[in-house]
């Protein structure tokens, strides 16, 4: 890993995007290792998510989809976060979600949501060192965490 990492806000070409979520098939709730879940997901994300990435060099290592267009919303909503294995523990998440802060309260959003596993306690211990708090129960296998800008 060099440390030319930069993060950004970007709109992500389909095939890249779709190559970096086959990546994380294994790691992602719900799973993406089917591929017909896995190109339904790509495809709405990249027809209404926007995303923050961080790229080490030219290659994409980390990015949040997030949604702040709905209409009368008055909070952007996470869908999806992934950082690559080797490149976490870093800080490119915080990195990532202060852009993204910055963002959603120019366009008036008050708060951001996503929701997590149960059992991803290394994601919901990320999430609480960045401001996140625990909302309410998504199902028997997930939470919502809410912060509040």
């Amino acid at each position: 890993m060099t440390e030319k990492i930069t993060c950004q806000l970007e709109q992500i070409d389909y095939d890249e995007l779709l190559g970096f979520m086959r990546q994380q098939a294994e790691d992602a709730f719900p799973s993406l290792k089917d591929e017909e879940h896995l190109l339904a997901f790509s495809t709405k994300l990249h027809a209404y998510a926007e995303f923050c990435v961080c790229r080490d060099n030219d290659k994409l290592v980390g990015m949040i989809a997030f949604y702040a267009n709905g209409e009368g919303a008055d909070f952007a909503y996470i869908p999806h976060v992934y950082v690559s294995p080797a490149y976490r523990k870093k800080g490119l998440f915080s990195k990532m979600l202060k852009i993204i802060e910055r963002y959603v309260k120019e366009k008036s959003f008050s708060e951001i949501k996503l929701e997590v596993r149960n059992d991803n306690k290394n994601a919901q211990s990320a999430y609480l060192k960045n401001g996140f708090s625990y909302d309410e129960l998504a199902s028997s296998e997930s939470v919502y965490m809410v912060k509040r800008l």
